[in-house]
Parts: structure tokens; sequence; C-alpha cells
């Protein structure tokens, strides 16, 4: 999750994570500049799409192509 937040939000969120049992894991980090390009958790969530996306199309086409066969 990428946010930008004043320093007053980012200490209570901290603070929240401190003492909540149900957050597994927090890091906050401070940046000079805000990230702006896509998390590799993404891109890997979209490469799965598209592979899916792609391998759906195949199995039309190929449907497609056995029912013109007969």
């Amino acid at each position: 999750m990428n946010v930008e937040a004043p320093q007053e939000a980012i200490d209570e969120l901290e603070t929240n994570f401190r003492f909540n049992d149900a957050v597994i894991r927090s890091m906050v980090m401070r940046t000079k500049h805000a990230v702006t390009e896509a998390s590799p958790m993404v891109k890997a969530k979209d490469e799965r799409r598209e592979r899916r996306e792609d391998f759906a199309n195949e199995t039309a086409d190929d449907s497609e192509a056995g029912d013109s066969e007969e």
C-alpha cells in the first residue's frame, strides 16, 4: 500500500500497528519522492491475468476451429 499522510497520521498508525494483534507486519518508510510505479505484487497479478486471458482466447479459438472442421 502506498499512502502519503501527515506525520501525525503516520504516528497514530504506527501506534495502532504496534498494539493490534491482527496486523501481521508493518513497515513505514519515509521517502523523498512518491513511488508511483506498480509494485512487484501488482505486476505479477497483471501478468497472471494476461496469461489466463491468453489461455482462454486460445481455448476459444481451438474450439471454434474444431467446430468448423465438422
